[in-house]
């Protein structure tokens, strides 16, 4: 789907984490314990450089501006920040060894990743001013080069 180019790196992160959602689903359907283990232990490595980040960016320069509305943009955004909440609980919970999560943390992340590029990204292009987009970019920036210094 073409994004506009303030919503591309959020756009490109939600094809990865489209990609760990099946990883995920797949792994824990396997049923194969050192997989499972493994890919655990790889999102509890990067859940807080990565997935904690993409969320935040989302949340301070997005849900921030629209979540206190009453309107199907405010309702949206309320639901995706209580998925952002629970997908930290499972990331706490696979950091403390609970490995029983992972497909539905998989499953989350798929539907999380899919309304936002669905619903909330056709809806923000509508709603949001240059200026706006613009903003949401370079909050986008600001905290990855942040993160990677």
């Amino acid at each position: 789907m073409k994004r506009i180019e303030q919503l591309q790196e959020l756009s490109r992160e939600h094809h990865q984490s489209l990609t760990l959602a099946q990883k995920a689903i797949k792994t824990s359907e396997a049923q194969d314990l050192e997989a499972v283990t493994l890919l655990c232990e790889e999102i509890v490595h990067d859940y807080p450089l990565v997935w904690k980040v993409h969320f935040k960016i989302e949340e301070d320069s997005i849900f921030k501006h629209y979540i206190e509305g009453t309107d199907e943009l405010a309702s949206l955004c309320q639901s995706l920040q209580q998925e952002h909440r629970k997908m930290d609980e499972y990331y706490e919970q696979m950091k403390e060894g609970n490995y029983r999560v992972l497909k539905d943390f998989g499953l989350l992340l798929k539907k999380h990743t899919r309304t936002e590029e669905r619903e909330l990204f056709p809806l923000l292009e509508k709603v949001m001013s240059q200026d706006e987009l613009n903003k949401v970019l370079q909050i986008s920036q600001d905290y990855r080069t942040t993160r990677s210094a």
